[in-house]
């Protein structure tokens, strides 16, 4: 079973515009924009209500992200980090890219599930964009769960959703191939998504320039 994923990809409160990439089935984001280096990515720790393993799908999300077969095995080395921690300090644009398990902002509401704020980038001096910061806000009224629970219904697993997620913040729109990490529409109690697909490696390898 496959639930649509309802997401904003805010571009200071704005929807980000999608470049397609005719080569391929995966899009960018447009502008075309970069990390210059790995972000590390904070996850709440506080985890979300929802969710019924140990420690609400934090654990789970952040091995997901920091998982041998995600975004660091398109080939391009080492693309983010993730690590639990507060979001006592949790603001747009600081340049800390942080995965928000509460909206503080309003700014997911109704069938939305998850607002990634894409929209912190600055030009650099070659005409290229670098990304200053990608963060999260987690509609709270939508259950979810994770593979470490042992009753799953109809709920997204948290590994999924953010795998997915971090994939725009590290540049990327959607594919038109079913299966792909960045296509959107994630299978409800599955964990797949961890594992990212062919597509996901060729949009990671034309953004970021390496083979």
């Amino acid at each position: 079973m496959n639930k649509k994923l309802v997401l904003k990809l805010a571009f200071s409160g704005i929807l980000a515009t999608l470049s397609v990439t005719s080569a391929w089935s995966y899009t960018l984001l447009s502008p075309r924009r970069t990390w210059d280096s790995p972000p590390t990515f904070i996850i709440d720790n506080r985890g979300h209500a929802s969710v019924g393993d140990s420690d609400r799908g934090v654990t789970r999300t952040v091995n997901a992200l920091r998982s041998p077969v995600g975004w660091n095995s398109a080939g391009c080395g080492t693309l983010l980090n993730a690590v639990a921690g507060s979001m006592l300090t949790f603001r747009l644009g600081d340049g800390i890219p942080m995965i928000n398990f509460r909206d503080p902002f309003g700014a997911c509401s109704g069938s939305c599930i998850v607002a990634t704020f894409t929209g912190y980038y600055a030009r650099r001096t070659d005409g290229t964009y670098r990304i200053t910061d990608a963060d999260m806000v987690t509609n709270p009224n939508h259950d979810l769960a994770s593979a470490g629970e042992a009753v799953c219904s109809s709920e997204i697993f948290v590994e999924s959703l953010f795998q997915h997620e971090v994939g725009h913040a590290l540049g990327l729109g959607h594919s038109t191939v079913a299966g792909a990490t960045m296509y959107p529409a994630i299978p409800a109690c599955s964990a797949s998504l961890v594992s990212i697909e062919e597509d996901d490696r060729n949009a990671v390898r034309a953004l970021y320039g390496c083979s």
